[in-house]
């Protein structure tokens, strides 16, 4: 007989079999996985940040994410409107006031992300026209270059 295996209430393996499906849990994955992504961009010198191909696929994939924030934030507004008439304000303010306030703030938050989601997706498109000039076969190796490298002078 094989015994269960009793997982802590906050255990989520990022990418793993045994994610926990609590929502708040995969904005915090989410979260963290922008603040790596900004810092392991920071340096020119990281696998897989060495050519503008690899900044389209970043892009690429920051489009897909903005593009789902919408219908989260639709998701919340029908979480709360669910059970509206149970829901108070912490400071005992009018609740009908700050629910309906609440969701004039959630439908401005939907049109700033579909906004962000067009913008991404046109930055997204003018990377997908570039291409890697000449020199970047040079001993670089990389069009980026980090804080101590210069562009080579380009003479004509």
């Amino acid at each position: 007989m094989t015994d269960d295996i009793q997982l802590p209430d906050d255990m989520a393996a990022y990418g793993g079999i045994l994610m926990d499906t609590r929502p708040w849990l995969y904005a915090d994955a989410a979260a963290d996985a922008l603040r790596r992504l900004s810092l392991c961009t920071d340096n020119a010198h990281v696998e897989g940040w060495e050519r503008p191909e690899h900044g389209y696929r970043v892009i690429g994939h920051l489009v897909t994410v903005t593009q789902r924030l919408p219908d989260l934030l639709g998701d919340v507004e029908y979480l709360i409107a669910g059970d509206d008439q149970n829901i108070e304000t912490a400071d005992g303010a009018d609740a009908e006031a700050a629910l309906t306030a609440l969701y004039v703030e959630i439908k401005a938050a939907q049109a700033a992300a579909k906004a962000a989601t067009a913008a991404l997706g046109r930055v997204h498109a003018r990377l997908g026209t570039l291409k890697e000039s000449l020199w970047t076969t040079s001993d670089k190796g990389s069009p980026w270059f980090g804080p101590e490298e210069e562009a080579p002078s380009q003479s004509s």
